[in-house]
């Protein structure tokens, strides 16, 4: 995998600061850990947060990767300024790369201004947030002419920043990669553990439990789904600030009964192997690693058409893409599937070979580490 652009002494190896807000659990900061821990032996990355270090950042620090934290108590707290200021004196990298958030931008942006750092890498990896779009616009108009490299997550993903006004020398498109060997069709599932008997329908969703996630749509398509094939289970797997009001959701609903809510698990590929269907009902997304995930698996899914779902899911093809919030399309999508086992069965294998050709980890990795060594 190592190249000779990239492949550099000890002494020599180009010295990376990556800067994002926090390192908290989530989907995205686990694919950040994957591709940080494994950037470093090609690169001297150290890792930045300008909040907590989060678990992820904890077990990065573990893993033996320098990781630093600002200590910031919310986004407008500009004391975390001057001790960026001292961390980049400190470390001096040759690069900073950011990470999908206007405050580490807007850091960067000023750092990259008053010449303290040479290069300017930016990633974003998601769609526009409506709750933090007005920042966003500010720091991408301040940053215009300073980013070397913008890097997104899909060519769907590229043509909208890009639309936006994202402006730089030059723009790369890296799709998220995950460890297919691990996230494969082969291997256990958890249907002895969680008793369900082998041709028992499954449905499930793997999400933060958090309002732009949206689960309350996928627990009312749940319904639909559940009142047609009542011996079928969904499950939740995950938790967050919605965790109760999605529980009680699903009391009123009357599908307490038939739908369980998993909490945090940390066996992802035996979640999926456990599953028929994968859902994703999210509002707002980048390039999803659950979908990426679930494919990889095998299980073909249904989800929302937003940000660059469809370059994961091929519409009839790998699964099924529906309209936001249409809950009948999404139930009768699931159903379809539920209901079609070799419709299913040929779906998932395809979804795996999409996995195979265009989202691994090892291609993610070399070419990040391509763009920050020769930036």
């Amino acid at each position: 995998m190592r190249s000779e652009k990239v492949q550099r002494s000890p002494v020599n190896r180009r010295k990376v600061l990556v800067l994002h807000a926090t390192y908290q659990l989530g989907g995205a900061e686990r694919v950040l850990q994957r591709l940080l821990t494994s950037l470093a032996s090609y690169l001297d990355v150290h890792v930045c947060a300008l909040y907590e270090l989060g678990v992820v950042g904890e077990q990065m620090q573990q893993a033996g990767v320098p990781v630093y934290a600002l200590h910031g108590r919310s986004r407008t707290d500009w004391r975390v300024l001057p001790r960026f200021v001292r961390l980049v004196r400190r470390v001096r990298p040759e690069t900073v790369l950011t990470i999908d958030s206007p405050y580490p931008l807007l850091y960067a942006v000023l750092a990259r201004r008053i010449g303290l750092i040479p290069k300017l890498v930016v990633s974003v990896r998601t769609f526009a947030k409506a709750h933090r779009q007005r920042e966003m616009a500010i720091a991408r108009r301040l940053a215009s002419g300073v980013v070397d490299v913008l890097i997104a997550l899909s060519e769907t993903q590229k043509r909208v920043l890009l639309e936006e006004g994202w402006k730089a020398r030059r723009v790369e498109v890296i799709p998220n990669g995950i460890d297919l060997q691990r996230f494969s069709p082969a291997g256990d599932n958890l249907r002895e553990q969680w008793r369900i008997p082998p041709q028992t329908p499954v449905f499930g969703i793997v999400s933060m439990l958090r309002p732009e996630k949206n689960v309350s749509l996928f627990l009312k398509a749940a319904q639909h789904v559940l009142a047609a094939i009542p011996q079928a289970k969904a499950f939740v797997v995950g938790d967050g600030v919605q965790r109760a009001e999605l529980e009680q959701m699903a009391t009123q609903l009357h599908i307490q009964q038939q739908t369980v809510f998993t909490g945090v698990l940390e066996q992802i590929p035996a979640v999926w192997r456990t599953m028929d269907v994968a859902v994703l009902t999210s509002r707002v997304e980048g390039l999803p690693n659950v979908l990426i995930e679930a494919a990889a698996c095998g299980v073909p899914a249904v989800s929302t058409d937003v940000g660059a779902v469809r370059d994961v899911v091929l519409d009839g093809e790998t699964g099924y893409v529906v309209p936001l919030p249409d809950e009948h399309a999404l139930a009768e999508r699931i159903l379809y599937l539920l209901e079609h086992p070799d419709e299913r069965k040929r779906m998932g294998e395809h979804a795996r070979q999409h996995a195979e050709a265009h989202f691994d980890l090892r291609q993610m990795v070399d070419r990040y580490a391509r763009v920050l060594a020769d930036v």
